[in-house]
């Protein structure tokens, strides 16, 4: 009867200590558990920006597709819509799930002026690659700078979960007298393929190009 007793004995005093236990225990996994809820790729991708004047994966909405307008319909220039496919380092690799920052000057050839702007002006805009490493944008075409030194440009940064955000060759467009020689010769050689686009008309009179993008790492 002794032995019956002590073994019920240790037999509430362990389960007391477990119980004390468990609220320590549940607390853990929950907090384990939020964790990885709040692990979004955003949120991943946005740990991988580069906090400097010029870059904006850090600055990533919440919300983000394939596809943005960073103009408005009052806007005066001509409309472009640049779209394109973003691949692995082989060329050949739909990269989904990719991250693409990018901007570009107004019709006078400035960023932001205002003291409520952002830097980088009102043509900015983020995209998400889709499972087939698509993308898409729609804006005005961008003037050079007013000192007319640089051809007329959109410039783009790269990041996904496995390489910090990094410069790509910014567009360009074909016809543009500024476009120097040594742009022309290193075209391509960040982010692959050919970044000076020539610029079609389609049926809705906005002109096109596709620019597609080649991974570096």
């Amino acid at each position: 009867m002794n032995i019956i007793n002590e073994n019920r004995r240790d037999f509430l005093r362990n389960a007391a200590v477990a119980m004390t236990a468990l609220p320590l225990l549940t607390s853990c996994r929950a907090e384990t558990v939020a964790q990885i809820a709040g692990d979004t790729l955003l949120a991943r991708l946005r740990r991988n920006g580069v906090s400097d004047n010029w870059t904006g994966a850090s600055d990533v909405p919440e919300t983000v597709s394939n596809s943005t307008v960073l103009s408005n319909g009052t806007d005066k220039g001509d409309s472009i819509e640049i779209s394109g496919t973003v691949f692995q380092k082989d060329g050949k690799t739909a990269a989904a799930g990719t991250l693409l920052y990018l901007y570009h000057t107004d019709l006078e050839g400035y960023y932001g002026r205002r003291k409520d702007e952002h830097r980088h002006g009102r043509y900015r805009g983020w995209l998400l690659t889709d499972r087939n490493g698509r993308y898409s944008f729609k804006t005005i075409k961008p003037a050079p700078y007013p000192e007319n030194r640089w051809a007329a440009h959109i410039h783009m940064t790269v990041t996904t979960e496995l390489k910090r955000e990094d410069w790509i060759d910014s567009i360009l467009f074909e016809g543009d007298r500024l476009i120097s020689p040594r742009e022309r010769s290193e075209a391509g050689k960040r982010g692959g393929f050919n970044p000076i686009l020539s610029l079609e008309k389609g049926e809705d009179g906005i002109l096109k190009a596709t620019r597609n993008i080649q991974l570096m790492a």
